[in-house]
Parts: C-alpha cells; structure tokens; sequence
C-alpha cells in the first residue's frame, strides 16, 4: 500500500487554482477520491445525474470534472448514443481522469479549459452540471451565463456548492469554534457563500423552473477525515496558539468516540429558455 500523498505544506490549506504549481499535486487527486468514497457524497451525486436528466443519447458538460468520477459515472448512463465532455482548469487533474475511462465508459472525453470561456458552440449539451465548483470562481455569474449558453434550449443547468457556514463543528466554546472555523473559510474558500446564492444566480440569469431541488448534509464522526477535508489543524494555527486546546479537545473528542461535524449542500436546478 503507498503513502497518501503530502498536504501541499503543513500550515495551509491547498490552493484549488493553482493546482500545478503545487508541491504536491497528488494531494488533490488523493483528496477528490477521499471525498467520492464518503457514501453521501455519492448518494448526491446520483440524485445530481437524475436532476440533470441524464439518459441515454444525453449530451452533458460537466465542469470542475476534476478525476472524472462523475464523468465516466454519466458517460455509462449516457451509452453509444450520447457523449459526456469532463473539463477542468487543471490538465494534471484531466491527465488523471484520462486513465480511468474503460469501455463501458468510451463515450466520455476530457479536456482542459476556462468555464468562463468555453470553447464549445451555443446548445451543444442537453445538460450542464458543476460540482463544489462555484465556490472557487470570481466570476460566478460569467461562469453560469457560459454553462446557459453552451446547453440546448429547453436543457437543464445544475450547480452543487456547500455553503460553509453551515459546517458545524462539536468544538468548546461557540465563540472560539466560529471565529476558528468562519475565519479559516474566508480565508481560504473564494467563496464560502456559494451554496445560498444559487437560487439568486440562477434567477438573476433568466433559467426558467428554477428551484433548490436537493439540500443534504455530510456527517463526519472522524477528525482526520474532517481535518482533511476542512483542514482544521491549519484552522486552528491560522490564531496563533489561541485556538490550540480547542484542537486538542477534538483530538480528544475523537479518542473518545465523540467528534462530529457536519456541513449543508445545495443543489439548484433551472431549465434554458
């Protein structure tokens, strides 16, 4: 068995945008499949595929397609007559999702590219989906005209984002747990708001039977899962020791069986004009 790969440097959390310029780009690779493995985060995902419409002969764009598990998940649903486009900003990432496509998933392909210039023709796709992937962009309401333009009229736009001051955290002391845990994702998430600004989005963008269509929440009962995903022990660094025995405490809480945390998703849904 080989070793995760190395956090990008001890006291940050990984920069999504510049995932080549890191010093440890498996990382990412080795925390995308982490968070595919949570049985949530698979469970909606599927409900994503279903809001979408993906069927056979569909024609979907998935952006942020990071490995390309969602992809290649499509591209099976999707069969000989339809085709699944995977992009994402990293070509390491799509290097990745290249090597997993097998046979029963041939009707897939992936590139690199900008969701805020996408290089495909108006009503390419009967979908457009992306992923935890609006939380990372300046440019949101750009990136979501994009996905508009390149889905079909009458075609479906689904964006999943948490939003994270719905992460909640078992931690001592309401004050101290908030100041830890809001700091660290404004300090490291473009946009930690993602989630309750969809339905605004896509109204604002002229989508047509716009609704939240699915909330769900992950439960982690594991700090070195949580810390991994929400990155608590940089977290905790980010006060300067002030926040030192509330890690401990976790750790503790953990040892004892007692950790928890949790964080809200948001899927909205609208149909093109």
């Amino acid at each position: 068995m080989t070793a995760s790969p190395a956090h990008p440097a001890e006291n940050q959390s990984p920069d999504w945008s510049d995932i080549e310029g890191s010093a440890a780009p498996g990382y990412f690779v080795d925390y995308l499949d982490r968070v595919t493995a949570q049985s949530e985060m698979r469970r909606y995902k599927q409900r994503t595929y279903r809001l979408l419409g993906v069927g056979p002969g569909s024609r979907i764009l998935d952006i942020g397609c990071g490995t390309g598990d969602d992809a290649l998940a499509m591209a099976a649903m999707v069969g000989d007559g339809g085709r699944v486009v995977g992009l994402d900003h990293s070509q390491s990432l799509i290097d990745e999702a290249r090597t997993r496509v097998t046979a029963e998933t041939a009707a897939v392909e992936f590139t690199a590219g900008d969701v805020h210039r996408l290089d495909f023709p108006d009503g390419g796709f009967d979908g457009c989906r992306a992923d935890r992937v609006f939380m990372h962009l300046r440019d949101r309401e750009r990136a979501l005209a994009e996905m508009i333009r390149v889905t079909r009229p009458g075609g479906r736009v689904l964006v999943r984002e948490p939003d994270w001051d719905t992460l909640i955290i078992d931690g001592p002391g309401r004050d101290l747990t908030r100041r830890v845990i809001q700091g660290h994702f404004d300090r490291v998430v473009l946009n930690g708001w993602a989630g309750r600004e969809l339905y605004r989005l896509f109204r604002r963008a002229g989508l047509e039977r716009v609704e939240i269509a699915d909330t769900s929440t992950l439960v982690l009962t594991d700090f070195a899962t949580a810390n991994q995903f929400y990155g608590l022990e940089a977290a905790a660094r980010a006060l300067n020791g002030e926040a030192d025995g509330w890690l401990d405490h976790l750790r503790q809480a953990d040892a004892d069986g007692l950790f928890f945390s949790a964080v809200t998703g948001f899927t909205a849904v609208g149909h093109k004009r």
